[in-house]
């Protein structure tokens, strides 16, 4: 291509995309990409998952089962674990996904450049989540898959049941997703956070109960208290009951965890978009969308 031909490119006005959906879908495409290309990853990502849950197999050889029926939960921890390392990948890429991205972003020097350009900036910042719901979702559907169908986990997958868990799993994503913006929101005008988003969310993930009985958190108040202040505990709550013990919807705890998520939802998801606004307006007028 000569130099004529590369100017005219330039002059050229193409018709721009005004759609918020196609941007959207653009970003995510591009995040795909990204993800694919590293093939090796994602070999060693899937052989990870299959050893985390055979490690979950032989820890629950050494759990009393009659320990775990007193807590309500059945007699098989390798089912009870699974709900909880299966979605906890969620809870992480809900909770630093996008913080981690922006920085990324900011450190190679993109983010001024998008911020220029005419593409809605909100559909961009859940654009970026992407990849981590993607990766989430490899390694929930490997985690379900071996244990269930290789190690023989009793998980009931009903329609029933699978329709209460993906109500209850869309309100856990959304409720830690707008904790994930507040996150994003925060480290876009300081630059610094990951070491504190990195505490909420493993301090999250300890007190839902992911590898163990809340029961147990009834010798240590303060810790029951906190562990009621984190939408994942009432999610994790409800998916069990309804993967583990076949609750319906109409189940009294699977009603309260829905209607709790719904408020952590309604509350959040305000807060989230307001901060990552507030966060974005103040990169652009300060002028630092290039400086970390």
């Amino acid at each position: 291509m000569n130099q004529p031909e590369i100017l005219q490119l330039f002059r050229v006005e193409e018709k721009r995309s005004k759609s918020s959906l196609r941007q959207l879908f653009a970003v995510v495409w591009a995040q795909l990409k990204m993800m694919l290309a590293y093939k090796s990853w994602l070999v060693m990502d899937l052989l990870s998952t299959l050893a985390s849950v055979v490690m979950y197999y032989f820890v629950g050889l050494q759990v009393d089962p009659h320990q775990l029926s007193r807590s309500g939960w059945g007699t098989s921890y390798l089912a009870f674990s699974l709900v909880g390392v299966a979605t906890s990948n969620y809870l992480w890429a809900c909770l630093t996904r996008l913080s981690h991205s922006i920085q990324h972003e900011i450190r190679g020097g993109t983010l001024e450049t998008i911020a220029v350009t005419p593409i809605n900036m909100l559909m961009f910042f859940i654009g970026l989540t992407a990849r981590g719901y993607l990766v989430s979702l490899i390694y929930l559907v490997g985690v379900f898959t071996v244990g269930v169908y290789g190690l023989g986990a009793k998980l009931s997958f009903t329609p029933q049941s699978l329709f209460v868990f993906i109500i209850l799993f869309v309100l856990m994503l959304v409720s830690n997703q707008a904790l994930g913006l507040v996150a994003a929101g925060i480290i876009m005008v300081y630059k610094r956070g990951d070491p504190l988003v990195f505490i909420l969310a493993a301090v999250n993930e300890f007190l839902a109960g992911v590898l163990y009985p809340l029961e147990l958190l009834k010798r240590f108040p303060a810790l029951q208290v906190l562990s009621m202040l984190f939408p994942y505990t009432y999610a994790l709550d409800g998916m069990r009951r309804v993967l583990i013990l076949g609750a319906s919807v109409f189940d009294v705890n699977v009603l309260t965890d829905i209607l709790v998520l719904g408020v952590f939802s309604m509350l959040l998801v305000p807060l989230g978009l307001k901060m990552l606004g507030w966060g974005y307006d103040r990169i652009r007028r300060e002028g630092t969308t290039s400086s970390y």
